[in-house]
């Protein structure tokens, strides 16, 4: 009876932290952007929950610093998601491990040289509705999730389509590889996803804290299979 006891906690141990572990947590993350290992912008990032609405949004704001300041482009990010274990609308939720994911919002603001772009998508009737600049609206039928929220939970997701921007586009993610890097945290062990996006000429690659819940640690941005620019983790607090 003892080794059935001892069994059943060592199996609990193991499978508790699976069941859970793409569950949203509250954190405030700042990344420095680099390119050639010069820093030209940063960008924090804020995740709260919202009792009253029962979702989750993450806002982003990326602003470029020292010299780059000179040049303005700020970027202003927010998607708004909700997490349940259940899935009580298949037509609409994502499965991910540990519960299903369901598009809320997501909204898009870029300012830069005296020029701004907005993009504001919602779900209606199943569908995802966007707006251009107040003007231009598009339907997305097949999208149930932003490109923010996807990054988030990518280390749990394989093909999927995205609205990105307002655009509908195919993220392939793909497991890679785990390893041990240094970051903030330490010696940090991390799983490596590859987001590659179908017809594009942008890929990602991300790693992913698998003892900070699974944050990204760091990102790389690739065109054309060329390094274009680092997002490395700067500070967490949650």
């Amino acid at each position: 009876m003892c080794d059935f006891i001892k069994f059943v906690l060592i199996l609990l141990l193991i499978t508790l932290p699976l069941s859970s572990y793409s569950d949203p947590h509250e954190y405030k993350a700042t990344y420095g952007l680099s390119s050639k290992g010069i820093e030209f912008a940063n960008s924090e990032h804020n995740l709260l929950y919202n009792e009253d609405k029962n979702q989750w949004c993450i806002n982003t704001v990326s602003y470029t610093v020292s010299i780059f300041s000179l040049i303005e482009d700020t970027r202003n990010e927010a998607s708004c998601f909700s997490f349940t274990k259940k899935n009580y609308n298949e037509d609409t939720s994502i499965p991910v491990e540990g519960g299903y994911l369901t598009f809320k919002s997501y909204s898009f603001e870029r300012i830069r040289s005296d020029k701004q772009e907005r993009v504001f998508s919602k779900m209606q009737k199943n569908s995802l509705v966007s707006t251009f600049n107040e003007e231009h609206t598009t339907f997305d039928k097949n999208s149930k999730l932003d490109r923010l929220t996807a990054q988030m939970f990518g280390y749990t997701l394989d093909m999927i389509d995205i609205n990105d921007k307002g655009r509908e586009r195919q993220y392939n993610f793909e497991h890679i590889g785990d390893d041990n890097i240094n970051t903030i945290f330490g010696d940090t062990k991390v799983k490596i996803m590859k987001k590659h996006i179908v017809n594009n000429k942008r890929s990602s690659l991300i790693w992913y804290s698998i003892e900070k819940n699974y944050v990204p640690v760091v990102i790389e941005q690739y065109r054309f299979d060329k390094l274009m620019f680092r997002a490395t983790l700067k500070s967490y607090d949650n």
